[in-house]
């Protein structure tokens, strides 16, 4: 099945909707068993050797992955242009929000998500402020400690243009600026 498919295939005994859709830059599956059999299928995968995961792995891979989320890179405030969604609007075609978004792209889009690695041992969380040199320029939407790196990671809306691939930011933890290098926001690549 390619990525962003769906279709309906039998798992653990059981006809399923299946797609791969999924959000965590893992290759995998999601499956949407019938609402009397779900149980049933969930106790087979179990006994299959499944493991669960919870909202905090899937969040973790997320980040790693670079991925957006509603909510942190992407809100009422925050467009699609801005948290690196461009790819997923047709701006050649009518949808709610349409003009808006060709008119912010004509101005120039005013803020970017972009990928920081801390340097040292300091884990960045949603909320804290970005710096470029003694000038704020924006704020982490979404950080964590990466298991997958062994470090503080963090995706940041920031001033479009003030902070480049490669340059040092500073990242205001509890009232101490911590230095962490600009990145690609895709901080680990899964094939």
């Amino acid at each position: 099945m390619a990525t962003y498919h769906v279709g309906w295939a039998t798992v653990a005994g059981v006809r399923t909707l299946v797609s791969r859709t999924g959000y965590t830059g893992e290759d995998g599956f999601e499956i949407y068993s019938p609402l009397p059999e779900l149980v049933a299928v969930w106790d087979r995968l179990l006994a299959a050797g499944a493991s669960p995961a919870g909202l905090g792995a899937r969040d973790s891979l997320r980040l790693e992955a670079g991925y957006s989320l509603y909510g942190h890179e992407l809100s009422e405030s925050v467009s699609p242009l801005e948290a690196g969604l461009a790819w997923i609007c047709d701006l050649g075609k009518e949808f709610t929000g349409s003009a808006a978004l060709r008119a912010q792209k004509a101005a120039g889009v005013p803020r970017t998500v972009v990928g920081l690695s801390m340097e040292g041992r300091a884990i960045p969380r949603q909320g804290y402020a970005v710096f470029s040199g003694e000038e704020k320029v924006g704020e982490v939407t979404s950080g964590t400690q990466s298991p997958t790196l062994g470090r503080g990671i963090a995706l940041a809306l920031v001033r479009t243009g003030s902070l480049t691939r490669g340059a040092v930011a500073q990242v205001d933890i509890r009232g101490k600026r911590e230095p962490a290098l600009v990145v690609d926001r895709r901080f680990v690549r899964r094939s």
